[in-house]
């Protein structure tokens, strides 16, 4: 049934978010319009969620791109297609069931009460709906968190709370102030952060678990380094927990963005350990990446054909299927790449006897000569070097990618060309290597009688990008498990609801959290509460001194406040056996032994958050850390070891002056072996090279003989300083 004047009969059909979009662009081509189909159709469905129709709209628009009488004239003319096509888009159910019960309340007699989950989360269409469906009892029971509203882009309206109480004054307010899920601590934080909107609802809220661990704030130097951090704190807190009381299961990166995504990746695959994307795809994955790889790939090597294939109607082109596949076949047939054929059949005029049409044939000549000029820039000896990053925005260029992801992907354009942005910064990190560092690295033997050819700089560099790029990208399966335990990335919007016992949230900075474009500061203050309370036992945040942009970035207003300090260290927990219990406690799970524990931190280059100082400086020498890396003493008191632990002694005059011995641990020569820098290197590395590089760095002392040698892997050996 559908109510009167509606225009609809009861047979109505459906239209589709993709549907809407479609016969939006036609309108605005039809009139010729300059105004972007997804924010028009974004105002539209904002206005249809404050119950306001297309005649009754001429209120201003905050936005630039947009005309109000433009934004009139699409509405109305959208309303009449979708009226002479018997259709109702998303938001027109939830406003003819409103104009349906005004018609006829007797539909909803037989309704005793009526209730709400996730009341934060409703617009004003939805506050209608529930008035009358509730219109017989008013009996009404709702359930909602104002702290977590944080969909106003899909027009969730928080003052919902209040106009509820203002309708039903009569309403008994029942505050939940019990939390389940995170450790007291953690809590704590989180309400230094939402207390600071004063105009929030007072509530109590108070923890059921044990204090807990105190959450960190941690500064880095960039985006890099804070990747590479989560990756050290990740592995650390496994190791210090047994390696049994946590899996990667249990750790969650929360993002404001998906574009934020990629230094973490990067840095999650060269260490080998899987991750999954909650809700969208991995980096590398995503289309417009996937679109600007395969361009890259073709130019260094226009014989891969599969990549070709992709490529040679993205952008359209207007070269049909049929086409294609015909190339495809004759090439496979003739035993020749994709490349060579298309450039045959431009000189013949025709595929298998059939003759080109001139706009194929044209499509077709403009992108052979797109890849043969970028072959060229690459090999063209020039003053200046011509680097990857200067590639890509000659291919942006004359792709016109902005443009169309703009038009073909309206929906997300932004967080797309966001990504494609992200990849040229990444290009530009990778050209920051110098040439001189590069040959270094790469440098193979030499040998009597064999030249080695080096090739263009700019053409090796290329080569070198991509590969970085496969194999960063790739995380091995494990053939014998069918699902291993995966690290989760999520955005903190498709993370409300969930848990999960680590939580990193990084980038919290100012232009971040909160976002620069967002107009409600209070909602992005939300937006981190929620991403804090994910956390049940570990909670990290992180910011940076420079963003990716290389731009000085501070952190953001929300954990800078003078009353959340007292909340945050700045710096990664030092790890104890009571901390292992609480978690464990927390989690409803076995407890560790202190003699499993210290067998699973043998593997740590150091037991503490001790690899980068407090303001963010990687530390390179790690004997500068003196007593405060010597952590025996501390550790030993910690944990039940079984005693087998030895020392080496290390004879010094210092012995004399000090009273007592100083010795030291082979955590720091193990630190002192393994610190050099993981960054975006440029494919495999020589055994020489490897070799020269860590003896000019490094006086490494091998293993005594009497060792046996098996043993050598799983030894450590523990020193501390005379009266620690």
């Amino acid at each position: 049934m559908c109510p009167p004047n509606s225009g609809a009969s009861s047979d109505f059909g459906i239209c589709d978010s993709s549907g809407s979009l479609s016969i939006i662009k036609r309108i605005i081509k039809g009139h010729k319009l300059d105004v972007d189909p997804a924010i028009t159709r974004g105002r539209i469905s904002s206005l249809k969620a404050r119950g306001i129709g297309a005649d009754g709209y001429s209120g201003p628009s905050k936005s630039k791109k947009f005309c109000t009488k433009d934004c009139t004239a699409v509405y109305q003319e959208y309303e009449a297609i979708l009226l002479r096509s018997n259709l109702l888009d998303y938001d027109d159910l939830l406003l003819r069931c409103v104009d349906l019960l005004r018609a006829y309340p007797a539909c909803v007699s037989n309704v005793e009460a009526v209730l709400i989950d996730e009341y934060q989360d409703t617009n004003l269409v939805q506050f209608d709906l529930m008035k009358l469906l509730a219109v017989r009892n008013n009996r009404v029971c709702t359930v909602g968190d104002p702290d977590q509203s944080i969909y106003s882009f899909r027009f969730a309206e928080v003052e919902n709370l209040k106009r509820m109480q203002k309708h039903y004054p009569d309403a008994v307010v029942v505050h939940l102030t019990e939390n389940y899920r995170s450790s007291a601590a953690i809590l704590l934080a989180a309400l230094a952060v939402i207390e600071q909107d004063r105009a929030r609802p007072v509530k109590p809220m108070l923890p059921t678990h044990c204090i807990g661990t105190q959450p960190v704030l941690r500064q880095l130097s960039s985006a890099t380094d804070e990747a590479r951090w989560i990756v050290s704190e990740i592995k650390r807190s496994l190791a210090m927990t047994g390696g049994q009381l946590l899996s990667l299961n249990d750790y969650a990166v929360l993002l404001r963005s998906a574009a934020l995504s990629r230094h973490l990746e990067t840095a999650l695959a060269r260490e080998g350990l899987p991750y999954k994307v909650q809700g969208g795809s991995k980096f590398y994955e995503r289309l417009e990446i996937r679109l600007l790889l395969d361009y890259l790939r073709v130019v260094d090597s226009p014989s891969d054909s599969e990549a070709l294939a992709r490529i040679i109607n993205v952008p359209p082109r207007r070269i049909g299927g049929s086409t294609i596949q015909s190339l495809l076949e004759d090439a496979e047939a003739k035993g020749v790449t994709l490349f060579d054929r298309i450039r045959r059949a431009l000189q013949d005029g025709s595929i298998k006897k059939t003759k080109l049409t001139k706009s194929v044939d044209t499509a077709l000549g403009s992108l052979i000569g797109l890849i043969l000029k970028a072959r060229g820039m690459l090999l063209k000896e020039r003053d200046a070097p011509f680097t990857v990053a200067d590639l890509i925005t000659h291919l942006s260029g004359r792709l016109n990618l902005e443009d169309y992801l703009r038009k073909s992907y309206a929906v997300d354009y932004e967080s797309r060309w966001a990504n494609v942005q992200e990849l040229l910064i990444q290009a530009s990190d990778f050209s920051a290597i110098t040439r001189d560092e590069v040959e270094q690295q790469e440098a193979l033997p030499l040998i009597d009688g064999l030249e080695q050819s080096t090739g263009a700089p700019a053409a090796v560099a290329l080569s070198r990008f991509l590969s970085n790029i496969t194999l960063s990208s790739s995380v091995p399966a494990n053939p014998g498990e069918q699902e291993a335990p995966q690290i989760t990335i999520s955005t903190i919007h498709a993370a409300k609801g969930l848990e999960w016992p680590v939580i990193f949230i990084p980038a919290v900075s100012e232009g971040t959290i909160p976002h620069s474009r967002a107009e409600d500061t209070d909602e992005e203050r939300r937006l981190l509460y929620v991403a804090m309370t994910r956390a049940q036992c570990l909670l990290y945040l992180s910011t940076t001194a420079t963003n990716s942009q290389k731009d000085p970035t501070q952190p953001s207003r929300f954990v800078a406040h003078k009353g959340v300090g007292p909340h945050l260290d700045d710096k990664g927990p030092s790890f104890t056996q009571d901390m292992a219990s609480s978690f464990a406690r927390i989690l409803k799970r076995p407890c560790p032994s202190g003699k499993e524990i210290s067998h699973s931190a043998t593997s740590l280059p150091s037991t503490e958050d001790d690899l980068w100082t407090v303001d963010g400086q990687e530390v390179r020498d790690r004997d500068a850390l003196g007593a405060e890396s010597m952590m025996l003493g501390r550790f030993r008191n910690r944990y039940d070891f079984d005693g087998s632990a030895k020392l080496l002694h290390s004879p010094d005059p210092s012995e004399a002056a000090g009273g007592g011995r100083i010795y030291t641990t082979t955590v720091q020569a193990v630190a002192n072996r393994s610190a050099a820098e993981p960054r975006l290197t440029v494919g495999f590395v020589s055994a020489r090279s490897h070799y020269h590089h860590t003896t000019s760095q490094h006086q490494i002392v091998g293993p005594s003989s009497s060792a046996h040698p098996r043993k050598r892997k799983q030894q450590i050996d523990w020193g501390w300083i005379n009266g620690s």
